[in-house]
């Protein structure tokens, strides 16, 4: 098998994040041509691999190959991947630097230019003295991200999503250095724009097995961890629009459910990376427009189109302490309020069906004591004081019977999905709850009283069912 073959196999292996395959196949092909492009993908599994020196090297080497062979959109690939590898290590000065030269060579700045602009964010200690607020405010102001009016039709550069992956990486990295003390080690500046130049590193420099010539007795592998790790994001932001890709193969679209959220976001459920279906949910880092927000589902991803309430950029997609994904394994307070809210309409919903057939039961039994000869035997009953006239006049029906079917654990079981969650209710949702439910006829629960105050709650029968009034 050629070495390009070897490589596009690797290449793909990456894109699957099968990083075993990827970094065997890439290595072998790296061994005949140092392609920037092979050095970045192998450089992207070495991270999943928690081998962060090992990945730096290899996009040190891969700004390297793309300089010699004259690629600026690897090089701003390479400097991106330093700054991850960087940012891994705690290296939170160099990355951030890193994320710089490749902003600055999208927006066309020279490959290496004469004064270092990330020097110019040291002191005369080399301590990194850029704050998130500044880079907030660079990126605000930035042409890229700055509105447009209707009559402007400014370029953008062709790679500036690039620049917005990149803008974003820097929030988390200045985020973090701004924990640090002053005179951290972090905070010092010891990477340059031209990085160091190694050596390519062999399976065996990596510390990784090679698997292509097993020995008859080698001991046996262990099995392979699962990947419990939720699906991969990806986003990036103007003033308005916060856009997310979730990275998740062959999700069902006709089963995918999507909440919005003031600040939450809910999608039940998609596919994580070891396969099984499940549900993903994140509180925003600011308000977003639940009416205008939006979402796509393509063979590869889930995307998600976040309009925010106030414009302006956010630090970084989720809010504070909220850095990880709840799937229904785990589920956070929001989806099991959720959860219960869907459980409660639908034992609320077949109580109601049930209370119908009981009614359709009741009345064919009775038409049934009329024998074929026309003769009417009234049905006995000790509870005669209940009856009321029916639809005849020479016939009465007992009306305490009605309903005499139903599993009264049904109605238990509504009461106590709705008194749990009224219970951990704030008084505002609780009088969006009774109202929700009541004008409903049990069929919808609210806890968003702006949402209901001011309207009337419809009956939404679930499919199948013809809401009736009685």
């Amino acid at each position: 098998m050629s070495y390009t073959t070897l490589a596009q196999q690797g290449l793909a292996a990456a894109e699957a994040r099968n990083w075993d395959e990827a970094i065997d196949k890439l290595t072998t092909a790296l061994e005949t041509s140092k392609n920037p492009q092979w050095l970045i993908a192998r450089s992207k599994a070495l991270i999943h691999h928690k081998k962060f020196h090992e990945a730096l090297n290899d996009a040190n080497l891969a700004w390297h190959s793309a300089y010699d062979r004259n690629k600026r959109p690897l090089l701003v690939e390479a400097h991106y991947r330093r700054a991850v590898a960087y940012f891994r290590l705690g290296q939170y000065a160099n990355a951030d630097a890193c994320c710089v030269y490749s902003m600055r060579l999208i927006k066309n700045f020279p490959a290496i230019e004469k004064e270092d602009p990330a020097k110019a964010k040291c002191d005369e200690n080399g301590f990194y003295k850029m704050t998130l607020k500044d880079a907030q405010e660079e990126s605000t102001t930035d042409e890229i991200n700055r509105n447009k009016g209707p009559s402007v039709q400014t370029a953008e550069p062709a790679n500036w999503k690039d620049w917005r992956i990149a803008s974003t990486l820097r929030m988390q990295i200045l985020f973090a250095m701004e924990k640090l003390p002053e005179d951290d080690p972090a905070r010092k500046l010891t990477t340059s724009v031209k990085p160091e130049l190694k050596e390519l590193a062999g399976l065996a420099d990596l510390g990784i097995a090679d698997n292509k010539t097993p020995s008859a007795t080698q001991t046996p592998a262990k099995p392979a961890v699962v990947d419990d790790s939720p699906p991969r994001i990806q986003e990036f932001q103007n003033n308005d629009t916060m856009s997310v890709s979730i990275f998740s193969k062959k999700v069902n679209k006709d089963k995918l459910q999507v909440v919005f959220k003031d600040d939450f976001v809910s999608l039940d459920s998609v596919v994580w990376p070891d396969g099984t279906e499940r549900c993903l949910s994140f509180h925003t880092w600011g308000p977003i427009n639940t009416d205008t927000s939006t979402y796509r589902v393509t063979p590869n991803k889930v995307e998600l189109t976040l309009k925010k309430k106030s414009p302006g950029m956010w630090k970084q997609l989720k809010k504070d302490g909220d850095n990880n994904i709840t799937s229904s394994s785990a589920p956070n307070e929001e989806t099991e309020k959720l959860k219960l809210l869907k459980e409660a309409r639908k034992k609320a919903m077949d109580a109601a069906n049930a209370s119908s057939e009981a009614t359709s039961t009741v009345q064919e039994d009775e038409a049934t004591i009329i024998d074929n000869n026309g003769k009417g035997k009234p049905p006995a009953s000790p509870e005669s004081s209940s009856k009321h006239p029916a639809s005849s006049k020479t016939e009465t029906k007992n009306w305490d019977t009605i309903g005499a079917d139903i599993d009264s654990d049904e109605e238990k079981d509504v009461n106590v999905f709705f008194k749990k969650l009224f219970k951990g209710a704030t008084p505002e949702q609780q009088r969006a709850m009774m109202k929700s439910f009541t004008e409903s006829n049990g069929t919808s629960l609210s806890t968003d009283w702006d949402d209901v105050k001011d309207r009337k709650v419809e009956t939404v029968p679930p499919e199948g069912v013809e809401a009736k009034k009685w």
